[in-house]
């Protein structure tokens, strides 16, 4: 009687033990990897009748396959979104589309001897349990006066693939104490005071009145907000960035 107790206590050890290790979670990692197209012909040297693409961007193990799949169309959209015809999945495919574009473009005005150049990366802020942040970092040049440059950022929750949002992070009623850290700290940027409007040096807020946009990214030191090229003024201001440490809002983390 004595040994079949024993037999039984084992056979449940082991077998709290398996659902342990069915029930533990896969440890998420990257590691970076590139991409790159050219044009026929290849871009060697200092020739400038050609076109490249490239992208360095991370590959997660450890995340359910789904979650995975979503995260790369995520990423994919993320690097393209300056192009107002993205409609693309993958790299591959952006960058195949890019390439296309420019030989078409080539064949069409041969004597324009003018290279284009799409460069790209996605970079981890954070890898945790319970948050992933990107930045999604672009650059490209296609002919004309300027390039276009523009950053993005992707929140997701890694074991779902959720979106993470500001109401996630941060309790109710955040929103007065976010602007106003949020304005102290533009104007820092552009050097001006309460007396001159956002009109005067070229920015277009709505009503001249300050606001926080929804392109930001969480870091391990606080909350950061990117304006884009264009979206509050004129190419010549360039794009604008907001960083709110997380010491100025502790009171308002969940």
């Amino acid at each position: 009687m004595r040994l079949l107790l024993i037999l039984v206590a084992v056979v449940c050890l082991f077998a709290e033990c398996s659902r342990k290790q069915e029930t533990k979670k896969a440890e998420v990692t990257f590691e970076m990897k590139s991409f790159r197209l050219e044009s026929m012909g290849g871009c060697k040297g200092d020739m400038m009748a050609c076109a490249s693409y490239t992208i360095e961007y991370p590959v997660f193990t450890g995340l359910d396959n789904v979650v995975n799949d979503s995260l790369k169309i995520k990423m994919a959209e993320a690097v393209d979104t300056d192009n107002p015809e993205n409609d693309t999945l993958s790299f591959e495919a952006t960058g195949r589309s890019f390439i296309e574009d420019y030989e078409s473009t080539k064949d069409e005005f041969p004597d324009v001897n003018i290279g284009w150049f799409y460069k790209a990366s996605v970079t981890v802020n954070i890898l945790s349990d319970t948050l992933i942040s990107l930045t999604a970092s672009n650059e490209s040049f296609t002919g004309g006066a300027h390039g276009s440059y523009g950053t993005y950022f992707i929140n997701l929750e890694p074991s779902t693939g959720k979106s993470i949002t500001l109401h996630d992070v941060l309790k109710p009623g955040y929103e007065d104490t976010l602007h106003k850290l949020g304005e102290e700290e533009f104007k820092k940027s552009v050097q001006i005071d309460d007396s001159t409007s956002y009109a005067d040096i070229g920015f277009e807020f709505p009503d001249d009145q300050f606001q926080l946009n929804d392109n930001y990214g969480f870091t391990n030191k606080g909350i950061r907000f990117v304006f884009n090229v264009y979206e509050i003024g004129p190419y010549a201001l360039g794009s604008r960035e907001v960083f709110i440490p997380y010491d100025k809002i502790k009171n308002w983390l969940k």
